[in-house]
């Protein structure tokens, strides 16, 4: 087959729909990226419209989750279930279409209010990479609308002995938030050892009509990476991350009624990861990359009601005990070949399962003297397992004028659940005594099964240089979803709206373009963005008739995503630089020509940077114009602006160590504003108010 001929199939499998299913959920990672390097194991072969937060960025602004700390970069927008349960949203694409990721292996866990972004310790990362598009072809189901890639500080092998680390804290008054932290590495020329350690603690937050209440957190954190290397060119890698969160407040969320308080009594996350690099096997294959991960996150929720929503009075008679443990184990080999300076091929094969465990519990009090006990599933006990082969190919064609990379993934996906029943048994406890309720009538709310189907996911993109200082990218994709486990089998009832899954779910399909222009001068840089996605099949709830508490899962037939971003960096002087960037999002359903819900309104960052040998200074505004393009079950938001200002020292030596400070204001004016994402999901309205932060950092 020649070139041409390849690459006219190529374009065809891109522009054909992409899955052939019947049912199902979320898949799979591999690798690749332009100007990313998601994990430094991933070559460049595929372009796509990326964002990358640093860790001086991290450092020199504070941020209580990893959502915040993304809130600024183009086409990117927060949502909140609260302070500390947040997530994201790129391009119009919510948490359910966003493949979060810490280190390159996924993060699982059940939709709504997971919190799973809030699992991460700002201080362990080395820099957060997203994408922003459809990921399906490097990672598989689940990364349809992008994918976020949470990368955790290496230490580097050194020719001496040597040991280095830093430890800091920092305090936030709009929560009286105090942190703590610390990092250390040892390394040698032939091995090294990393530690991390965080711990913070937080009261209700303030906004600028009063007090959130239920909005404090308490969380920690510790892991260690190590590092071996047998020879030169072959390399063992150890990770583990342990996260715990407790009495974490979750005042926000569609799912609870307005008089429910809702908190995490834990949330736990555990990352085990294994990897054995072989680099420079031959002239053509330069390395081959095996890795073996285990990834679970726990968390438990208490609920309860007031009796008194002016008193914040508690009812002691009723409470809600959800929880739910979900566990991510796999493994990938990945291989790079480089048969010369113009073609590059990356072939690989991965596999991993994930086991989904929920539980809920229904106390009723009667008296004090009898407790009822009701027990049933949020969703039945299911596993999904997953299975992909893929190849990313680059071809210079004409070398420093016109590259052309391609890739292609084919997944088989299975989904296995067990017969949920409602309820599943229930228990009455009376002077210490445990009765349970022989007579229980119990219906099948999901009866178990078994689904399988066969994705595919591809990808073509032109990068053309005009010139040394200017480049047209042009990218094509198609990108699938299946169903999650939640969408198709959750039962949510927590005494609000009542949330329903839908086994029939088909799964989503996409066909994703993207346009970059990108100007790259000496002191001023430009890029913009104009992108249109077509879905079918697109997951939605609906609302089973206007006066109907209840809403199911439902596909839309089609769905149209329209936009456009810029960003602007220009370097005024040597000490004085300017960054803004703006995005817009436009999303309908076709059929009905109705708004879809969820899409961020008009919205954009601006900064000015100032830096000296004495101190460096930011002032920026966070703005977002009126959202009046809304579904039917969405109410309209205006437009805000808020300012910002940041500033931190140079590093001040102090013999062997330094010490460096960091201060600032977030919401300089204390504005209220509500910000579209987050006002239309629940009880939670205006954002928070004026912070004053300080932060320090000894280091060695």
């Amino acid at each position: 087959m020649t070139k041409f001929t390849f690459y006219l199939v190529f374009l065809s499998l891109i522009l054909t729909p992409v899955v052939r299913s019947e049912n199902k959920v979320d898949s799979i990672k591999t690798k690749q990226i332009k100007e990313i390097t998601v994990l430094a194991e991933i070559p460049k072969n595929l372009s796509f419209p990326t964002a990358i937060v640093n860790a001086v960025t991290l450092e020199n602004s504070s941020y209580i989750t990893a959502a915040d700390a993304l809130q600024n970069e183009t086409g990117i927008s927060i949502a909140r279930d609260g302070i500390w349960s947040t997530s994201i949203n790129v391009r119009g694409f919510g948490e359910q279409r966003i493949l979060e990721m810490m280190d390159g292996d996924r993060i699982q866990t059940a939709t709504e209010h997971s919190g799973p972004m809030s699992t991460i310790d700002l201080n362990s990362l080395e820099k957060i990479e997203v994408i922003k598009g459809a990921g399906s072809v490097l990672y598989g189901t689940g990364a349809m609308g992008g994918v976020v890639n949470f990368v955790t500080k290496t230490p580097q092998y050194t020719e001496q002995n040597a040991w280095s680390g830093n430890v800091g804290t920092e305090f936030n008054t709009v929560n009286s938030l105090w942190g703590t932290y610390g990092n250390m590495q040892l390394t040698t020329k032939q091995w090294y050892v990393g530690l991390n350690g965080s711990f913070r603690t937080a009261q209700n937050t303030m906004t600028p009509g009063g007090v959130l209440p239920n909005s404090q957190l308490h969380d920690a954190s510790w892991g260690v990476k190590a590092g071996v290397k047998y020879t030169e060119n072959q390399e063992f890698k150890a990770n583990y991350q342990h996260f715990k969160g407790w009495d974490i407040g979750i005042p926000g969320g569609r799912a609870f009624p307005a008089t429910a308080v809702a908190r995490y009594t834990e949330v736990a996350r555990d990352q085990l990861v294994g990897e054995y690099i072989i680099s420079e096997v031959n002239d053509y294959l330069s390395s081959i990359n095996i890795k073996a991960y285990t990834q679970s996150i726990e968390r438990d929720v208490e609920l309860t009601h007031l009796t008194n929503p002016i008193t914040h009075l508690l009812d002691p008679t009723l409470r809600l005990l959800p929880g739910s443990l979900n566990t991510t184990s796999g493994a990938k080999v990945t291989t790079n070949w480089d048969f010369d300076n113009e073609n590059t091929l990356i072939l690989g094969a991965e596999g991993w399962v994930r086991d989904a465990k929920t539980m809920r519990f229904t106390e009723k009090n009667f008296a004090d003297t009898m407790l009822v006990v009701t027990a049933d599933l949020p969703t039945p006990n299911a596993r999904m397992y997953d299975v992909g082969i893929f190849a990313h190919y680059s071809w210079k064609i004409v070398p420093n004028k016109l590259t052309m990379n391609t890739g292609l993934r084919f997944d088989y996906i299975q989904i296995a659940n067990d017969t949920a029943y409602y309820p599943l048994y229930k228990f009455t406890m009376k002077n210490g005594k445990q009765t349970y309720d022989e007579n229980l009538v119990r219906s099948v709310m999901y009866a178990a099964s078994i689904n399988e189907n066969i994705n595919y996911a591809a990808h073509i993109d032109m990068v053309y240089n005009l010139t040394k200082a200017q480049q047209l990218t042009l990218t094509l994709s198609n990108s699938y979803r299946s169903p999650s486990i939640e969408e198709l089998f959750k039962n949510i009832n927590l005494g609000g709206n009542i949330h329903q899954g839908n086994p029939d779910l088909k799964p989503e399909q996409g066909l994703f373009s993207n346009l970059n222009y990108t100007l790259l001068g000496s002191n001023f840089s430009f890029k913009t963005d104009v992108y249109a996605n077509y879905l079918t099949n697109l997951i939605q709830e609906v609302q089973t008739s206007a006066s109907s508490n209840v809403f199911v899962n439902q596909n839309i037939s089609k769905a149209m995503f329209l936009g456009a971003e810029m960003e602007v960096k220009w370097l005024l002087s040597k000490q004085l630089d300017f960054v803004a960037n703006a995005s817009y999002t436009n999303a309908r359903d076709i059929d009905s020509k109705t708004y879809l819900p969820q899409i961020p309104p008009l919205h954009g960052f601006a900064t000015i940077n100032y830096n000296n040998k004495s101190f460096g200074t930011a002032v920026s505004s966070l703005w977002a114009a009126r959202q009046a393009n809304v579904a039917s079950t969405e109410t309209p938001t205006d437009g805000y602006v808020i300012f910002n200002f940041d500033i931190h020292s140079p590093k001040i030596s102090l013999q062997k160590s330094f010490l460096q400070m960091y201060a600032g204001v977030n919401n300089i004016l204390n504005t209220a504003y509500y910000n579209h994402l987050s006002s239309t999901r629940g009880v939670v309205k205006l954002e928070p108010g004026r912070n004053i932060y300080v932060k320090a950092k000894l280091g060695w």
